[in-house]
This record gives structure tokens, sequence and C-alpha cells, in this order.
């Protein structure tokens, strides 16, 4: 049976500081994560690029406020340098489900930069996204330390190497002794 509601979408021009943007309740959990695990890199600054060529933010209408659920770092840089200057968006239908793929996407993203704690993202993946979702988005049958490594591009040394780092410098700074966490498949 089809779906009988048509999916529309419009493209809008908003300045960020005029109006209420959020994070989209379905999308909170992923995006605290990606807040975690983010580089502090500097971003490309395009505040003197025409509106009409930067790249458009999906968001969702409601009420009288904006709801956004990916794209957390150009969300990121349009709320930290650019929120006084016209941004172009798409105000699309909301659908739950697509949302929280779409926002645990993002955060998926970030296994593949170098300067990621590999272990400890893992290690919130699976605590705060669904397992089916992760299972999907990662292409893969179980959730193994193996396919995570494969996922992410990385050799499985260099997820061990992490991970007896991360052990050793928990034990220098005095915290919690029972690190078996870590070693959970």
């Amino acid at each position: 049976m089809q779906d009988k509601t048509k999916n529309t979408a419009r493209h809008q021009f908003l300045i960020p500081s005029k109006v209420n943007i959020m994070v989209h309740p379905s999308a909170v959990s992923a995006h605290n994560v990606w807040l975690k695990f983010r580089s502090k890199k500097s971003s490309i600054k395009i505040s003197d690029v025409d509106k009409y060529y930067k790249p458009l933010v999906r968001i969702i209408c409601d009420r009288d406020h904006y709801l956004y659920f990916d794209d957390f770092e150009r969300m990121s840089q349009i709320s930290q340098e650019e929120s006084k200057l016209k941004q172009p968006f798409i105000i699309i239908a909301g659908h739950d489900q697509q949302i929280v793929k779409m926002a645990w996407s993002e955060v998926l993203t970030l296994c593949f930069y170098r300067d990621v704690n590999h272990v400890l993202l893992w290690q919130h993946l699976k605590k705060h996204c669904a397992q089916s979702i992760l299972r999907e988005l990662m292409n893969c049958d179980v959730l193994r330390t193996e396919d995570y490594c494969r996922f992410a591009g990385i050799d499985q040394h260099q997820y061990e190497y992490q991970q007896r780092s991360l052990v050793d410098e928990i034990k220098e700074l005095g915290l919690e002794q029972d690190a078996s966490w870590l070693y959970e498949k």
C-alpha cells in the first residue's frame, strides 16, 4: 500500500538569529555523541559565499520553531559564525525513523576522522544507538569490534592499541580500575 501523504519540500532562506532553530528531539542523543567526539579542527570559512551557493540544510517546521537532525557540522558553523546571515534551508516533512537514521549516520562519519578515539566512539555508538540502525548503516549482520574496524577502515591492531592506551590512561588518572567494558566485543 502506498503512503497517501505526499512528501514535499520547499526552499527557504532564513536568518538563524531571528528564528528558533534547534536539534530535533529524535536526534538529540546522536547530536550529543557527535558533540563529544567531533573534531575540534578549524572549518572552512564560507560566510562570504553567496547564499545561493551555500550547502542546503534540511529542517522541519514545527509550529513556531525549526528542527534540524543532521548536518551537525554545518549547523554548528552557522550558529557560531553565520547566524546573522541568510542561510539556505530545505523545509521538509518529518519522519522519526528517517530522522534517527540520518542523525546517527552523521555520528558514524566521525569514525573516518584521523583523530577520533575509536574505542570510546564505538562504546558510545553501541550504548546510545539502536543496534538495528547501526547494523543497517554499517551494512553488517552483527556488531563486533571487527565489524567496526572494517567499517572505519582501520586495522584491528590500531583499535587494540587505543584500547591499551586508554586502560593505561585510566590507571594513571586513578580512575575506575575495572576497565572490562573496554574489551566488550
